[in-house]
C-alpha cells in the first residue's frame, strides 16, 4: 500500500480558513499514517520499524542520493514500514508488503521524487539568497549612509524570509508524534523512529574591509553589526515540550545537519545561519535518546545500525 499526503506549512500566518484545511489535512495524514501501520503490523513476521525519513534540504546531491541507496539497501528490513517527507511537504508512506515486492523501484522513485522537490521548493531559499548577495554587492559600492541604511534594513527582512523557508516545524512534529501514540494503541510494541535531513544554511555577507568600512561610519555601524554578525538564537521551538511528546510515543529522533560545500570568495563572506534550528533539534535529540551528526556525508548517520 502507497499512500501520496499534502502538507502546508505551519510556520506562516494564516487565515482562519488556511488553518482549518491544516487540520483537516493532518487528520487525513494521521489516519493514513496509522492505516498503513496497521497493514504492515499483520504483515510483520518480526518486531517491525516504523521509520519516518524528514528532508528539509535546499540543493540534493551524490551525498544525498548515496544515503538513500545505502538505507534502502542496509537499513530497511523486511518488516519495516516507511514514511518519507519530501522538501515539498509531501507524505510517501510504503507498507512492508509494498517494500518486500518492490524495494528496487521504490528506491529509485524516492530518489527522483526528491530530487525534484528539492529544485521546486528551494526555489524560495535560492531567491532569497540571490537578493542577499545583490545587497553586498551593492554595499560594497561607495554609496551613501542613507542608501546603505535602506539596504541594511531591505537584507534584515531577508534574514526573516531565509528562515521562513524552512519545512520543518514544532506544529508538524507534535502531529507526528501523535500519529506514532495513536498507532502505538493499535499496532503495539513498536520501534519508532524519525531522521530529519537539514542542510545547514550559509548566508552572505560583506567581506573584512567592506565591514571594518562600515565599523567607522557611526551613522550605520551599530546597525550593520546587528544585522550582519548578530546569531539569532530565539526560535519558534518548544523544544522540551516537543522531545517529551516523541518520547512519550517511544519515538527516537535523530538529527543529520548536513555540511554543504562553501564556495570562498573574495566579494564576500559566508556565515552560518542555521545554529537556531541545530540547537532546537540537538535538544529534541538528547531527550529521545537520538543520534545527532553534522557532516558531508549523511548516510554516516546509519552506522551501527
Amino acid at each position: 500500500m502507497g499512500c501520496l499526503l499534502f502538507l502546508r506549512k505551519t510556520n506562516q500566518p494564516s487565515s482562519k480558513k488556511d488553518e482549518g484545511t491544516m487540520r483537516k489535512l493532518i487528520y487525513i495524514c494521521s489516519f493514513f499514517l496509522i492505516l498503513i501501520f496497521m497493514i504492515s503490523a499483520v504483515h510483520a513476521s518480526s518486531k517491525p520499524k516504523n521509520i519516518m525519513l524528514l528532508f528539509d534540504i535546499k540543493d540534493y546531491n551524490k551525498g544525498i542520493d548515496y544515503t538513500i541507496d545505502f538505507f534502502f539497501k542496509k537499513v530497511l528490513d523486511s518488516s519495516d514500514q516507511l514514511i518519507i517527507m519530501t522538501p515539498a511537504n509531501k507524505l510517501y508512506s510504503y507498507s512492508n508488503k509494498i517494500l518486500s515486492e518492490s524495494r528496487r523501484a521504490i528506491n529509485e522513485k524516492v530518489k527522483d521524487t526528491i530530487k525534484k522537490d528539492t529544485s521546486i521548493s528551494g526555489a524560495d531559499y535560492r531567491n532569497t539568497y540571490t537578493q542577499m548577495l545583490d545587497i553586498v554587492d551593492e554595499i560594497r559600492q561607495d554609496t551613501g549612509s542613507q542608501d546603505v541604511k535602506n539596504l541594511i534594513a531591505a537584507y534584515e527582512n531577508n534574514r526573516r524570509e531565509l528562515r521562513m523557508t524552512r519545512k520543518i516545524n514544532e506544529g508538524l512534529l507534535l502531529k507526528f508524534s501523535d500519529v506514532f501514540k495513536r498507532s502505538k494503541k493499535v499496532t503495539g510494541d513498536t520501534k519508532n523512529y524519525i531522521y530529519l535531513f537539514f542542510q545547514r544554511e550559509y548566508r552572505p555577507i560583506p567581506n573584512k574591509d567592506i565591514m571594518n568600512r562600515l565599523r567607522d561610519n557611526q551613522q550605520v555601524a551599530f546597525k550593520a553589526m546587528e544585522v550582519f554578525l548578530e546569531e539569532r538564537t530565539k526560535t519558534n521551538f518548544d523544544s522540551e515540550k516537543i522531545g517529551k511528546e516523541l518520547k512519550n510515543a517511544d519515538v527516537i529522533f535523530n538529527f543529520i545537519y548536513i555540511d554543504p560545500k562553501k564556495l570562498s570568495t573574495k566579494r564576500y563572506q559566508l556565515i552560518d545561519n542555521s545554529g537556531d534550528f541545530y540547537s532546537a533539534m540537538a535538544k529534541i535529540v538528547e531527550i529521545t535518546g537520538g543520534k545527532k551528526v553534522t557532516t558531508t556525508k549523511p548516510k554516516v548517520i546509519f552506522k551501527d545500525i
